[in-house]
């Protein structure tokens, strides 16, 4: 079974192991299997700011790291999931949506920021942000 968790924090994923280990498996996620592979190639800017980071694991098995970021340097669009590594067996828009979803909630985004950018680029409302004419997508869409 799949489980999405939280990388820091309290009760953390990270902490529940070899904290170095863990962190260097999921840095090595996101290089060798990046879901937006020119990310690999930014630095880490001193104002980058980290609101939420996750994995997805199969039991001891890490299968996908992401955070949620802002760079206020990046005007237009400051609020990202960045960093998502998946592995390419479970690279599948239900995962990546749903632990962009994930990471978005655990967040509590400032409503200052209206949107997140997603990793295809879509613009998501941040839902503690009110904007007026915008109705919220309540749970997932099913068929």
């Amino acid at each position: 079974m799949l489980e999405i968790l939280h990388a820091i924090g309290p009760g953390n994923w990270v902490s529940g192991g070899d904290v170095v280990e863990r962190r260097e498996s999921m840095q090595e996620l996101f290089f060798d299997h990046p879901v937006c592979p020119e990310e690999t190639e930014e630095d880490w800017p001193d104002d980058r700011q980290l609101y939420a980071e996750m994995v997805v694991v199969e039991g001891e098995r890490l299968i996908g790291t992401a955070m949620l970021v802002v760079d206020p340097e990046r005007e237009d669009r400051p609020a990202r999931i960045w960093g998502m590594g998946v592995l390419p067996a479970f690279r599948t828009d239900f995962i990546i949506q749903t632990l962009e979803e994930t990471l978005i909630r655990a967040a509590h985004l400032d409503p200052a920021y209206p949107f997140i950018e997603a990793t295809d680029g879509a613009l998501v409302p941040n839902p503690y942000s009110e904007i007026e004419g915008l109705r919220e997508r309540r749970g997932p869409l099913a068929a």
